[in-house]
């Protein structure tokens, strides 16, 4: 399939989309978490990789604000795939590198953090054997 990335380029296009969003949360630090299962198999060959990240972001943070606002503040690489309709904050967006991408605002452990989970598009190759 002429045009489809590598699976590593895929992850690292994603890893780095999400670092776009994680750099908007003001004061943001970021945790990666890596799922148990952090590949799934493609229709046809190759892998998708799944990207989990926790941002906790400073005092005086407004999650609503923050993800009514955030598609506008990413630009024109993103799209607003559907507002989700939960009791949390959330967005799912459509990155043009083939990304999928959803934003979340939870409440943690008496704390508030941004969960974003990021799939890549489906990439050549196979997962690494780590």
């Amino acid at each position: 399939m002429a045009g489809r990335p590598t699976l590593e380029e895929a992850r690292a296009e994603t890893q780095a989309v999400l670092q776009q969003i994680a750099d908007e949360v003001p004061d943001g630090v970021v945790e990666v978490r890596t799922p148990d299962s952090a590949y799934l198999a493609c229709d046809g060959g190759g892998y998708y990789s799944i990207n989990h990240w926790v941002v906790t972001p400073g005092r005086e943070f407004d999650g609503e604000a923050f993800v009514d606002a955030l598609p506008a503040r990413l630009g024109d690489g993103f799209v607003v795939a559907e507002v989700v309709d939960i009791k949390s904050p959330a967005v799912a967006l459509n990155h043009v590198s083939g990304a999928v991408l959803d934003v979340v605002v939870l409440e943690s452990d008496g704390g508030v953090v941004v969960d974003l989970l990021g799939l890549t598009p489906c990439g050549d190759g196979e997962p690494p054997t780590e």
